[in-house]
């Protein structure tokens, strides 16, 4: 059982990283990157995905963050992991790591009458016109009802154990990872402090298989002076995820300023900081911006989104639908079409400006 990293071990080991330029990673040829992990259409969308690994390097892209879903496991167990493992070998080949999410708190809002996760195979229904692809996403603006998780079932807690104990158990010592984000955006979906036994529970459970990677959970959610105000802190959630943390991580789709106070803020854990999900420019959040910023700072970066494609990231939330006065005619995600034509070539020249991999 290894301990939380104290800042010099955290500083020591980010030290001898490359700067992250990254992106969130789904497939465009799947909804939520589900089919890739499928047995049955892996191969078939390995295809399409040694295209965007091309993409990737064109742009000199250096790490992914994906989310490796339960439900595919649960089913298929060592099997899914093997395909995991054969995933990193081709990245590794690329020169592009891996940050793993685990868990999440950004879900739907319904309890299902079967809570065993249903067996999927082939290509998965989508609908037209959603962020996420479905009609009923965590997207919409829901403020009544609470997200529902497997973790909020108490005899299916052991098993949600398993799935990370499996994971890391797996590949705790693999450099092919370059970090385990264990809850993504906690108290998100109006959970709060929900999973904050959970959370520290994954913690816990995580460092008793002592990986060499760091473990961390990002904060997204921030009082309106945060980083203005020295007084003012992230939710008890937020808080509980910066402690647990050995690096700090975190989510921001604001303006350029709101950005940089919550940079400011976050300084103050004294930590490794990398982003991990940024780029929304329908709220002004661009790479222009944005980029310049981590890179100077020194704190990774995985903007959200490649290829458009059947998730649709590349529409706004759900819930800016009705914000007529945003500019809803800007993408909100993604850097290329469904073609692989750059949405802004200007971004895909600063990309690679400023990737590590281009650096004489």
């Amino acid at each position: 059982m290894r301990n939380r990293w104290t800042k010099e071990e955290a500083w020591a080991w980010y030290e001898k990283q490359t700067w992250v330029l990254g992106v969130n990673y789904v497939p465009s040829i799947t909804l939520g990157s589900r089919e890739l992990w499928q047995e049955d259409t892996y191969e078939e969308v390995m295809v399409s995905v040694r295209r965007e690994f091309d993409l990737m390097e064109d742009v000199g892209i250096n790490s992914v963050r994906m989310h490796l879903p339960f439900g595919v496991w649960y089913h298929d167990r060592e099997k899914f992991l093997d395909r995991v493992d054969d995933f990193l070998t081709e990245l590794s080949a690329r020169g592009i790591s891996m940050m793993v999410i685990i868990y999440n708190d950004c879900v739907g809002f319904d309890r299902p009458a079967d809570l065993v996760p249903p067996k999927t195979s082939g290509w998965q229904p989508y609908d037209i016109g959603h962020h996420g692809g479905h009609k009923a996403n965590p997207f919409v603006g829901e403020k009544l009802r609470k997200g529902w998780i497997h973790w909020d079932e108490p005899e299916w807690r052991p098993v949600m154990e398993e799935f990370l104990l499996a994971l890391i158990g797996r590949f705790a010592k693999d450099e092919r990872i370059y970090a385990w984000d264990l809850w993504n955006e906690p108290g998100n979906s109006n959970r709060h402090g929900m999973s904050i036994p959970y959370l520290k529970r994954c913690f816990e459970l995580a460092r008793s298989l002592d990986p060499i990677q760091p473990l961390t959970a990002g904060v997204w959610k921030y009082p309106e002076n945060f980083g203005v105000d020295p007084d003012e802190d992230v939710e008890e959630i937020g808080r509980v995820a910066l402690d647990e943390s050995d690096i700090v991580t975190f989510h921001q789709y604001s303006n350029i300023t709101r950005v940089k106070n919550v940079v400011n803020g976050l300084k103050r854990e004294g930590r490794p900081m990398l982003n991990t999900e940024w780029l929304n420019r329908i709220l002004d959040n661009f790479v222009a911006d944005n980029l310049p910023l981590y890179h100077e700072e020194g704190i990774g970066s995985y903007s959200w989104g490649l290829v458009a494609g059947k998730t649709q990231h590349f529409l706004p939330w759900d819930e800016l639908w009705n914000k007529r006065d945003l500019p809803l005619n800007r993408w909100q995600h993604d850097l290329f079409d469904t073609f692989h034509t750059p949405y802004d070539p200007e971004e895909l020249a600063l990309m690679r400006k400023l990737s590590p991999k281009n650096q004489k």
